[in-house]
C-alpha cells in the first residue's frame, strides 16, 4: 500500500509538473513573460492548473483502482482470465471518459460496467500482480499509449493555435473531412520531422521514468482497517480533484472566459479535455418554439409582416426593391480575399500599408467600413454570402451535410448568364463542389488540375496571381454575360512566395514593427503584399480587355484572423477577426468612390449588389441592402464564435455590442471604450433589445439551413 502510495504520488506530481511545463511555454512562445503583474494572468494560471489536475487525475485513477502492488497473486488458470479482465477494464475506463466529457448522461451505462469489471478484479480474480509478465506489459502499454497521446494532443494544440489562435478544439475535427489537404498543409507549415523526434525522443523518457518507478513498487498487505481507511480518503480526495471547486456544481471550461483578455481564456484551457468536451456537435439543430417566439422581433427588424408559409411555418420570405440602375447586362466577377482582417490593410489603418493597391482602388469604389463576417472560417462564410445564413453547425459544416445542400441564393436574379467558380486547389475542400454544383446549375468549376503548365506552389495550389490570370484569359473568351467566383488561398499558411515571380520583392521588417502593426512573422506580412500584388497583375490586365468596362467587381475577405489582433478587447467574440474589407468596383460606371458606414455582413454581399445592379431578387434569409438609407440606424452585424460549444453570440448596432454567453447572459458594450465596461445595467432595456435580436438570430440561422428552398415567385 505504501509503495503504491508513494508511486502515484510521484505520477500524479510529474504528470502536474510536465502539464505546468507545455503551460508556461504556451504563454511564453505565444505572448511573452511581459504580463506576470496582471492578475488576469495569475488567475488563468491557477485555473489551468486546475484544469491540468484534472486531467491527471483521470489519468492516474485506473492505476489507483486497479494496480496489484503488495505482491498477491491469482491461481495459474486465474492469470489469463485476470489479464483480459484488465485489458477490458482499462478500454472501457477510457471509452467512459471520452463519452463522460461530452455527455455525462450517455456515460452512465460505462460508468457501471467499470465498477462492474473493477468488482470482478477484486473479487473474482484478485488484482492481477505486476509480478505478472503478461500484466507488466498491459500496464505499460496504458502508460506508453497515455504520454504518446498527451505529447500528441499538445502538439497539435500548438500548431492550431499558430494557425487559429485558439486551443485545440472538436471543431477542428471538420479539418479531417479534408484529411489530405489538412495534412498537407501541416507538412508545409511546421517542422513536422524536428517535431516528431522531440516528440519520440520526450515519450522515449517518460517510459523510462515510468519503468523506473514502476519498479519500486513493492510491500507486504496492510492492516484491513488501515487499507481500508487509505482507500476512502485517497478515493475522496480523487474525486474532490476531478471536481475542481467547492460549489454544487464542478470546475468548467467556461470559466475560462471570464477573462478580459482572450488569450487568458486561451492560456487557462487544458486542450486535451477542452477537445474532449467540444468534439460533439450541437449546433446543427433548431428549436422551432424559439423561432416562434423571435419571429415578431425578426420580422419587425427586417421591415416584413409577420408571415407563415404553406405549411404553417414561419417564414422572412421578402423581394428585394433595387435602389440602383446599371444598364444593359454587366457582368459580375467576385474576388473572394483569404484571411484578409482590415486591421492588416491600409484602409483599416495599418501603419505599414500591406495593400497599396487595394487601398487606391477602394478611392474609386464604394467601400463599406464597417463590414463583418458572421464567423471567422472559410467555408462558413461562402455559405453565408451565396445563401444568406450564418452556419451555426459545430464540427460538420452545412457544406458537408447532404440534407442542407438545397439552398436558395439571390444569385437566381441573374440566371441566364454564364456562371464559374475558381480556385488555385481542390473544390472538394468542405465538400463546397457538392453545394456549388447542386444549386448553380451548369456552373464550370475550374480547380486542381485545370491548370496545366503552372506551377502548383504549396497545399493551396496555384498561386493567386495565377489563379486571377487564368480567370481572366477565361473571362476574355466569354461571348456572353457572365459572373465568376474567385477564391483565393495564398494569403494563408504555409504563406509561400511563389519563386517566379521576379517582379515580386520581400521585405523584411523588425519584430517590435510587426508586431504594433498586426503581423506575427515577415511571412504573414510578405503574403498580405502578395495578396496585393496578385490584385494589381489581374486588374492591370483585366484593364485592357474588352469586358472590363461591362464588369462590376466585387471584392471581400472570407474572414479576418485572431492572429496578431492589436484589439484585445471582448474576449473570444474579439473584432479583429470579424471586421475585413468590402468593395464593390465598377470601372465603366462614371461614379466617385464612397465609403458607406452602415453595419453589414457578408449575407448583405449578394442584396447590396443586385441593388446596386437594379436587379430585383427574392430571398427569405438574414441579408440586407446597405445601399437602403432605411438601415443606417438601425443595421446590426451579428457575430458568433466557433471555438465555445455551446457558442457565444454577438450583434453590434451602433456603437454598442452585445455579447450572449452560452448561459444566456447578455453584456453590453461600447465601441468607443478602449477598456471596456458592461453597460447592460446602465441601459437594460437596450440590453434587452439586442440580446433578443441576438438571440434570434442565432435560432433563425439554424432554422434557415433547412428551410431555404428555391423560391419561384
Amino acid at each position: 500500500m505504501r509503495s503504491k502510495l508513494r508511486f502515484l504520488l510521484f505520477l500524479t506530481l510529474g504528470i502536474l509538473a510536465v502539464l505546468q511545463v507545455f503551460r508556461i511555454a504556451f504563454l511564453w512562445h505565444f505572448e511573452g513573460l511581459n504580463g506576470l503583474g496582471q492578475g488576469d494572468l495569475w488567475r488563468a494560471l491557477y485555473l489551468g492548473l486546475k484544469f491540468d489536475l484534472r486531467l491527471t487525475l483521470l489519468l492516474v485513477a485506473p492505476a489507483w483502482l486497479l494496480l496489484n502492488a503488495e505482491g498477491r497473486d491469482a491461481a495459474p488458470w486465474k492469470k489469463p482470465l485476470g489479464a483480459l479482465l484488465l485489458t477490458v477494464a482499462l478500454a472501457v475506463y477510457a471509452t467512459l471518459v471520452i463519452i463522460a466529457m461530452a455527455d455525462d448522461v450517455k456515460a452512465r451505462p460505462w460508468l457501471v460496467g467499470f465498477l462492474l469489471l473493477a468488482l470482478g478484479l477484486r473479487t473474482l480474480f484478485p488484482e492481477p500482480s505486476l509480478k505478472d509478465r503478461a500484466i507488466r506489459w498491459i500496464w505499460g502499454g496504458y502508460g506508453a499509449l497515455m504520454a504518446a497521446l498527451l505529447l500528441i494532443a499538445y502538439a497539435a494544440d500548438f500548431g492550431a493555435y499558430s494557425y487559429v489562435h485558439t486551443r485545440l478544439s472538436g471543431t477542428l475535427l471538420m479539418f479531417a473531412e479534408n484529411a489530405s489537404t489538412s495534412a498537407r498543409m501541416v507538412w508545409e507549415s511546421y517542422p513536422v520531422l524536428r517535431v516528431g523526434a522531440l516528440l519520440v525522443l520526450l515519450l522515449a523518457g517518460l517510459v523510462w521514468l515510468l519503468g523506473r518507478a514502476c519498479r519500486s513498487l513493492t510491500g507486504a498487505q496492510e492492516r484491513p482497517l488501515l487499507r481500508w481507511s487509505v482507500n476512502v480518503t485517497v478515493t475522496l480526495l480523487l474525486i474532490l480533484g476531478l471536481w475542481g471547486k467547492w460549489s454544487r456544481y464542478p470546475l468548467r471550461w467556461s470559466e475560462a472566459f471570464d477573462a478580459r483578455k482572450g488569450f487568458y481564456a486561451q492560456l487557462a484551457l487544458n486542450p486535451v479535455l477542452f477537445f474532449l468536451e467540444t468534439r460533439v456537435d450541437e449546433g446543427g439543430h433548431y428549436d422551432l418554439d424559439q423561432v416562434k417566439a423571435t419571429h415578431a422581433a425578426m420580422a419587425e427588424y427586417f421591415g416584413v409582416p409577420v408571415a407563415f408559409d404553406a405549411k404553417g411555418l414561419p417564414t422572412l420570405r421578402r423581394e428585394g426593391q433595387p435602389l440602383g440602375h446599371v444598364p444593359g447586362e454587366p457582368n459580375v466577377v467576385f474576388i473572394q480575399l483569404e484571411s484578409l482582417a482590415a486591421f492588416k490593410t491600409g484602409l483599416g489603418g495599418n501603419a505599414l500599408k500591406p495593400t497599396p493597391f487595394l487601398d487606391e482602388l477602394a478611392t474609386k469604389s464604394l467601400s463599406f467600413d464597417r463590414f463583418f463576417v458572421v464567423m471567422p472560417n472559410t467555408s462558413r462564410s461562402m455559405f453565408a454570402t451565396l445563401f444568406g445564413i450564418p452556419d451555426l453547425t459545430l464540427s460538420q459544416n452545412a457544406t458537408r451535410n447532404p440534407l442542407l445542400v438545397e439552398q436558395h441564393s439571390v444569385l437566381a436574379a441573374l440566371e441566364g448568364r454564364d456562371r464559374s467558380f475558381w480556385l488555385g486547389g481542390s473544390a472538394n475542400w468542405a465538400q463546397i463542389r457538392g453545394v456549388l454544383k447542386n444549386n448553380f446549375k451548369g456552373l464550370d468549376i475550374h480547380d486542381e488540375g485545370a491548370f496545366p503548365g503552372v506551377p502548383v506552389v504549396d497545399v493551396w495550389g496555384i498561386a493567386d496571381a495565377d489563379l486571377l490570370l487564368q480567370t481572366h484569359e477565361a473571362l476574355v473568351r466569354k461571348t456572353r454575360p457572365f459572373w465568376a467566383f474567385v477564391q483565393t488561398s495564398g494569403n494563408h499558411p504555409p504563406f509561400t512566395v511563389p519563386k517566379h515571380f521576379a517582379d515580386f520583392h520581400v521585405e523584411t521588417k523588425g519584430a517590435a514593427e510587426l508586431k504594433a502593426n498586426g503581423f506575427v512573422s515577415n511571412e504573414e506580412y510578405n503574403a498580405v503584399r502578395l495578396m496585393d500584388y496578385s490584385l494589381r497583375r489581374y486588374f492591370q490586365a483585366a484593364a485592357k480587355a474588352p469586358y472590363f468596362q461591362n464588369t462590376v467587381f466585387v471584392l471581400w475577405a472570407d474572414h479576418g484572423v485572431p492572429r496578431g489582433s492589436t484589439d484585445p478587447r471582448f474576449g473570444d467574440l474579439g473584432l479583429g477577426s470579424f471586421h475585413i474589407p468590402f468593395l464593390i468596383y465598377a470601372p465603366g460606371l462614371p461614379h466617385p468612390g464612397k465609403v458607406i458606414h452602415t453595419l453589414g455582413t457578408q449575407m448583405d454581399i449578394l442584396p447590396t449588389l443586385m441593388s446596386f445592379l437594379g436587379r430585383p431578387y427574392w430571398h427569405q434569409t438574414l441579408g440586407k441592402d446597405l445601399l437602403d438609407p432605411a438601415w443606417e440606424d438601425k443595421a446590426v452585424a451579428f457575430t458568433y464564435t466557433l471555438f465555445r460549444q455551446p457558442a457565444s453570440y454577438g450583434l453590434i448596432q451602433g456603437d454598442h455590442y452585445v455579447n450572449v454567453d452560452p448561459q444566456g447572459q447578455a453584456v453590453l458594450y461600447r465601441l468607443n471604450e478602449t477598456d471596456p465596461r458592461d453597460h447592460a445595467k446602465d441601459d437594460p432595456e437596450r440590453a434587452a433589445r439586442m440580446k433578443r435580436l441576438c438571440q434570434g438570430f442565432a435560432h433563425w440561422s439554424r432554422y434557415l439551413l433547412s428551410h431555404n428552398k428555391e423560391i419561384v415567385p
